[in-house]
């Protein structure tokens, strides 16, 4: 039997999401699986994407209006083809429908909802409709929030066809902060993008911070897009704060420059920046959203309310006034987050849904 990934993902960096994949790759590989690939034709240049070639097949997707295209049900039909695939795996929503309907009559087909979905109205309203409420029957929902999970329920999809199962962060790739490096940065944030990851909330919080006369560094971590939308936001000014910063390989170089985390965001399922940030040491200053009910668990995390720029400012300036989070709860948010949150446990979860042994 074979396992196909289809991933509308073409991210520079493989971050968690490839990670996971590998892993789960390798303990379906100890069953005798094999496992092959599908991605956007985006991501042929990018090293991971090679790496992967190396060892197994990967089929190359279009990516715009790839829901409507014929091509996109051609190379599936051809996927399927070309190999005996038993279990169909979509990721992030984009090519659920084509490889669902292409799909093999004995597949098993899993939808892994990894993205914030809202109700909408044209195209996009009737296509959800059309995935979710009709297409969606045939699959199992695997989604990391109890919130989007909630949305597809609404949309049509079978509620006894749904489970939740949170990410897994590598935690080989997250070194723990070192105690005697003196940060850099006072707060980081990674703000790629502008609205969503509340950038907007995080300068109005800064700015009132600056007026007030305190002293500090914010490093926003974006991309080329972000400081277009940045720049127009500012207009002429150049706050003396704010530094920007773009992806970094390893991402435990951030959390070592930085004394706490913000994560702003209106919107989010399972943030991977808010586990990683934890895990590393690093006191987390987080949004209290839909998606975000799992950090609750960890001690060292403190929320403001949604779009609340008061909330992020009071809690931006305990940090600055050193209300400093105690080393203890620190701790008991990386202990928690091993052995809840790691990639073996999602692999784990994973490979009990495709019930394979029972296959």
């Amino acid at each position: 039997m074979v396992v196909l990934q289809a991933c509308a993902f073409a991210a520079p960096a493989p971050g968690n999401f490839i990670s996971s994949l590998f892993s789960l790759e390798k303990s379906l590989a100890d069953k005798g699986i094999k496992t092959i690939y599908a991605f956007p034709e985006r991501a042929k240049d990018k090293e991971w994407c090679k790496e992967i070639e190396k060892r197994t097949k990967v089929y190359f997707l279009p990516e715009a209006k790839a829901r409507l295209r014929i091509n996109t049900y051609k190379i599936f039909r051809t996927i399927y083809r070309e190999n005996k695939v038993g279990i169909v795996h979509s990721h992030f929503e984009l090519y659920d429908i084509p490889a669902t309907v292409t799909a093999p009559k004995n597949a098993r087909v899993f939808w892994h909802l990894h993205d914030p979905i809202m109700p909408g109205n044209g195209l996009r309203g009737i296509l959800w409709k059309l995935q979710y409420g009709c297409v969606g029957k045939r699959a199992t929902l695997l989604a990391v929030a109890d919130y989007y999970r909630n949305v597809a329920v609404d949309l049509g999809f079978p509620k006894s066809q749904t489970e939740i199962v949170l990410n897994g962060i590598d935690l080989q790739r997250i070194m723990k902060k070192p105690a005697h490096v003196i940060p850099e940065y006072d707060f980081l944030t990674f703000g790629w993008d502008f609205e969503r990851k509340g950038d907007d909330l995080i300068i109005r919080a800064c700015d009132r911070l600056a007026e007030e006369g305190y002293q500090f560094k914010l490093l926003l971590n974006g991309n080329e897009s972000t400081w277009v939308k940045l720049d127009k936001f500012l207009g002429n000014r150049r706050p003396a704060y704010l530094f920007k910063g773009n992806p970094v390989a390893n991402v435990s170089e951030l959390f070592e420059k930085s004394k706490a985390f913000i994560q702003a965001s209106r919107r989010e399922t399972f943030s991977y920046a808010v586990c990683e940030a934890a895990y590393a040491g690093v006191p987390v200053i987080s949004s209290d959203i839909a998606g975000l009910e799992w950090a609750h668990s960890l001690s060292s995390v403190r929320f403001f309310e949604n779009e609340d720029v008061d909330g992020l400012y009071t809690q931006m300036k305990a940090l600055l006034d050193g209300k400093h989070i105690p080393d203890c709860d620190i701790y008991a948010s990386q202990e928690y987050i091993k052995a809840n949150l790691s990639i073996d446990a999602w692999v784990q979860s994973i490979i009990s849904y495709y019930n394979i042994e029972e296959r």
